[in-house]
């Protein structure tokens, strides 16, 4: 399951910033994603230190608008997560039918 998956690797601080979904999010921002997902709490950064972070409290982000970049993403995955869901749905009536179907053969009247 991706979603299982995704929560190892988030515990394990195996993570990526993959295209496209990180093109547009500068340097610092990504140093200040990774301070945060520091496996070994010693070393992963304070609520304190976060908010000292340039990319929070200086002018190190990016100035370009990704508003658009992040709902074209959310609204991919959004369609994707009800596709699958449809699709669960119909194999959990298609598998009700056939124990149905099952039972009313073995059903003696």
């Amino acid at each position: 399951d991706d979603e299982k998956e995704l929560l190892r690797r988030t515990l394990a601080a195996e993570y990526k910033f993959h295209s496209p979904y990180w093109d547009d999010i500068s340097t610092s921002g990504k140093e200040f994603v990774s301070s945060l997902m520091c496996k070994d709490p010693k070393k992963r950064s304070t609520s304190k230190q976060a908010l000292e972070h340039p990319w929070i409290s200086g002018d190190t982000a990016n100035t370009k608008d990704i508003h658009a970049s992040v709902a074209e993403q959310l609204q991919k995955r959004l369609v994707k997560a009800k596709w699958k869901q449809a699709f669960n749905a119909a194999a959990s009536i298609r598998q009700m039918q056939k124990l149905s179907i099952i039972s009313t053969a073995s059903d003696p009247k």
